[in-house]
C-alpha cells in the first residue's frame, strides 16, 4: 500500500522531468572590451561577435548611453566592418564623454538599429547620481528631422565617357525639439549597396532654434569610372535620437557605346578615301597573329564573366539574381556554362536584359567586344561543308 502511494506521489515529478527542455535562444550580437577600467587617453580593443555583416559604429558614452548619441563622444567614435562570420574588431580611444558616467562602450549598425552596450569604468570622470540622471532625462528634447532629400546632376558630362560623376545632395533639417541645437555632427557616405563606405565632406549645420529649419547642400563625387547605382547615406548625431536619411542616384557612361559605333564607319570611310598604290606582290609569308574572331554570343559570354568578377559576385549569387528576372531556375553551373561553354550559349533578348539588370550594367556593356577580340558572323566559325560524293 505504501509503495503504491509513493508511486502516485512521484508520478507528477516524473511527468515534469519528461517534458522537453525549452530551446535555447540563439545568441544575439555581443560586445566585449579588453578591460573593465581605463583612463582618458587609453586605447581599448572592442570585439564584436554574432553581428550581421556590415559597418558598425562604436562609441564611448556617459549616462549609460540612455539618450543615444547625445550621451556619446561622437568625435572619438570608431567604425569597423563585420565579416561574414559576424566578427569585427575596433580600437577606441578613451575620451571624456559629454556627460558623466556610468560609462559604456556602445555599438550599433551604421544604418540604424538597436545599440548594444558593455560597461567601462573611466577614471577621473564623475558618476551621476540617480537624481541627476532623472534630471538629465527630463531636460528639453533635442530632436531634428530631415526631409526633402533630393539628388541633382547626372546630365551630359565627363561621366558619360567613363569619368568622374558629380552630384549635389540637398536636404532640409528642422528642429522639432524644445531646445536649440548647435552644429550637431553630420556624417555622409556614398557608394554601392545599402551600406556605403566612401566618406564625404559634411558642412556645418549651425544653430537651429526650436521650430527653425535650414536647407543643407552637399557636393558628392562618385568614384571613377562611375558605373551603376549608388547610395548616399547621411546621419545627424549628438541629439536625443539620430536622424538618418538615404538618397539614391545612378551613373552610366552612355556615350562610350555611341563613340564605338561611330568610330567603326569613320575608320571605314578613311580607309576608302586612302589612295591606292600598286605594289609588287609580296613573297608568301606566315600570316601575323591578329585579333581573335568571335561571335556576338561569345562576346556576351566573355563580358558576363568579366562584369561578374568586377561586381565581386559568385556564380551562385548571379544565378539567384537571374532566377526571378528570367522566370526560370538558374544555378551556379548554368552561369558557368553561359560564361565558358563551347559552342557558346545563344543568348536571347530577354536573357540579355536579365543579365544587364543582375549585373547592374547597361545593355551595350554586354555587347561591346573586349580588347583583343573582333566579332565575326557565326558562319565564319562553321566547318566547311563536305564536298559532294
Amino acid at each position: 500500500m505504501r509503495a503504491r502511494v509513493a508511486m502516485a506521489l512521484a508520478a507528477p515529478v516524473f511527468a515534469l522531468l519528461a517534458l522537453p527542455a525549452p530551446a535555447l535562444a540563439a545568441p544575439g550580437p555581443a560586445v566585449e572590451v579588453d578591460r573593465a577600467e581605463a583612463r582618458v587617453g587609453d586605447t581599448v580593443t572592442v570585439d564584436l561577435a554574432a553581428w550581421p555583416a556590415g559597418n558598425v559604429l562604436i562609441e564611448l558614452c556617459g549616462n549609460g548611453g540612455a539618450r543615444g548619441s547625445a550621451d556619446c563622444a561622437v568625435a572619438a567614435s570608431a567604425t569597423t566592418s563585420v565579416d561574414a562570420r559576424g566578427r569585427g574588431t575596433a580600437m577606441v580611444t578613451v575620451v571624456r564623454p559629454p556627460i558623466g558616467c556610468p560609462c559604456v562602450i556602445s555599438a550599433r549598425p551604421v544604418t540604424g538599429g538597436r545599440a548594444r552596450t558593455v560597461p567601462l569604468a573611466v577614471k577621473g570622470v564623475p558618476t551621476l547620481s540617480d537624481a541627476q540622471r532623472r534630471t538629465v532625462s527630463a531636460a528639453p528634447a533635442r530632436d531634428l528631422t530631415v526631409s526633402g532629400v533630393r539628388v541633382d546632376g547626372g546630365g551630359p558630362g565627363a561621366s558619360w565617357f567613363g569619368g568622374r560623376a558629380r552630384r549635389t545632395v540637398s536636404f532640409t533639417v528642422r528642429n522639432t525639439g524644445a531646445a536649440p541645437v548647435t552644429d550637431p555632427p553630420l556624417t555622409l557616405a556614398v557608394g554601392r549597396g545599402d551600406d556605403p563606405t566612401g566618406v564625404l565632406d559634411a558642412p556645418r549645420i549651425g544653430t537651429l532654434e526650436p521650430g527653425a529649419e535650414r536647407t543643407v547642400t552637399v557636393r558628392a563625387s562618385l568614384p571613377r569610372p562611375a558605373f551603376g547605382r549608388y547610395t548616399i547615406v547621411g546621419e545627424i548625431t549628438g541629439i536625443d535620437r539620430p536622424a538618418r536619411f538615404t538618397a539614391r542616384t545612378s551613373s552610366y557612361p552612355w556615350a562610350l557605346p555611341a563613340v564605338v559605333v561611330l568610330a567603326v564607319p569613320l575608320a571605314a570611310v578613311r580607309e576608302l578615301r586612302r589612295p591606292r598604290v600598286r605594289r609588287a606582290a609580296p613573297a608568301p609569308a606566315v600570316p601575323a597573329a591578329g585579333p581573335r574572331g568571335v561571335t556576338m554570343n561569345e562576346v556576351v559570354a566573355v563580358n558576363v564573366g568579366q562584369w561578374r568578377r568586377l561586381r565581386n559576385l559568385s556564380r551562385t549569387a548571379l544565378a539567384e539574381a537571374l532566377t526571378p528576372l528570367t522566370g526560370s531556375a538558374w544555378t551556379g553551373a548554368d552561369v558557368e556554362r553561359a560564361e565558358t561553354s563551347v559552342p557558346p550559349r545563344r543568348f536571347d533578348a530577354d536573357e540579355l536584359l536579365a543579365f544587364s539588370r543582375a549585373l547592374d550594367v547597361p545593355l551595350p556593356a554586354l555587347l561591346l567586344p573586349p580588347s583583343g577580340y573582333e566579332t565575326t558572323p557565326p558562319a565564319a566559325h562553321r566547318p566547311p561543308a563536305a564536298p559532294p560524293s
